[in-house]
């Protein structure tokens, strides 16, 4: 019996548009909170990852997640826990969040059962076999603390493969040169919506307002597949964050050198705008390496956007040409590095920069 996935798709798309307008009406009013690898917390992260977890809970009861946050930082501060309750509320009962056929999203029923569902995600290790959420509330919370760009993302992963994904941008304008930037956003309507499921194409839906957003006035609309890279290396736009501590910038210098292309190219702080930027049209390429052998790459950063990217004819592998393994638990630990392209240019820039660094790893056994 063939699976469509389609009330996985409808209730995942119906779950992000109600975070994507919680945390579009707060952005300007959330406080961080500090946590312990020093990465911002907002209170809108707390509530969409239990909104999320919760309305996929009750759908799909037998499912595990992994999300980002867990609810320690909430369980030690009460007055904390009880402005995040008060928007989980307040945006449960303001959201359109009716999946088709008139089911309605469900929400926390308690300070405890939101404290609870948090820990759901917070908790999940993920892993090889059966399925699972891996959400990210918030990708991008530095920008979204600046009022700028920022990304709500959903995958359902099954036996370490993307099955469903969903991405919204509740800020996202094309620029007039047809590209994305973190500080040029749309601060009146609520951006985009794009999902996919694994075989069946890509969508997008467009919200000229958060007011009123739902699935049912704003119809999916297939994305056509990006238009295929440039027919010389020279001629590629790169994305990546020339802000990350994580990443070998210089490899990507050298092979942008190499090629004869520009570099450092397009700069987006969240990684699923990174995505976003190669599903729309705005960059051909995304190289990355860690700089490090403690440097993780989260599985939160990357599932979901990367399905919606190959459904529309993207290439995504790792450096040894393998694919992304998204059940090695909560960091892409089966995986080194990454090259997403468009599938024309892939194969010749997976070759140059494996020969870049592989002349470097000889260089290094080298010194004494």
């Amino acid at each position: 019996m063939t699976v469509n996935f389609e009330r996985e798709r409808a209730v995942a798309e119906a779950a992000v548009l109600r975070a994507a307008i919680l945390t579009k009406q707060i952005q300007s009013q959330v406080s961080a909170v500090s946590k312990a690898d020093a990465t911002p917390v907002t209170v809108a992260d707390f509530a969409a990852q239990a909104l999320l977890i919760s309305a996929l809970h009750a759908a799909f009861p037998d499912d595990k997640f992994l999300g980002e946050e867990d609810s320690s930082a909430l369980r030690s501060d009460v007055q904390l826990r009880d402005q995040v309750y008060a928007l989980v509320v307040s945006s449960a009962a303001a959201a359109a969040s009716a999946v088709r056929g008139g089911e309605a999203l469900a929400s926390p029923s308690s300070v405890d059962d939101m404290l609870d569902m948090i820990d759901l995600g917070g908790s999940g290790q993920g892993g090889p076999a059966g399925r699972f959420w891996v959400m990210d509330p918030i990708d991008g919370t530095a920008t979204f603390l600046k009022g700028q760009q920022y990304a709500v993302s959903l995958a359902l992963i099954e036996h370490g493969r993307e099955i469903v994904g969903v991405l919204a941008c509740p800020s996202l304008t094309i620029a007039d040169d047809g590209k994305i930037y973190d500080e040029t956003v749309d601060r009146d309507g609520l951006g985009v919506l794009m999902a996919a499921v694994k075989g069946q194409g890509a969508t997008i839906r467009r919200f000229p307002s958060p007011i009123g957003a739902s699935l049912s006035s704003s119809p999916a609309v297939p994305l056509a597949a990006p238009l295929a890279g440039p027919s010389e290396l020279k001629d590629l736009r790169f994305v990546d964050c020339q802000r990350s501590t994580s990443t070998n910038h210089d490899i990507v210098a050298k092979l942008a050198s190499r090629v004869g292309a520009a570099y450092p190219g397009l700069d987006l702080w969240a990684s699923h705008m990174r995505y976003a930027a190669l599903v729309l049209g705005g960059a051909d390429a995304w190289v990355r390496l860690a700089n490090r052998e403690s440097a993780v790459f989260y599985i939160w950063d990357n599932a979901g956007a990367q399905l919606i990217f190959t459904e529309l004819g993207g290439k995504i592998t790792d450096f040894d040409g393998r694919p992304i393994d998204f059940g090695a638990g909560r960091g892409l630990h089966a995986n080194k590095g990454m090259i997403a392209a468009r599938a024309n240019v892939h194969d010749e820039i997976f070759k140059t920069v494996n020969e870049i660094l592989a002349a470097a790893e000889a260089v290094a056994a080298q010194e004494p």
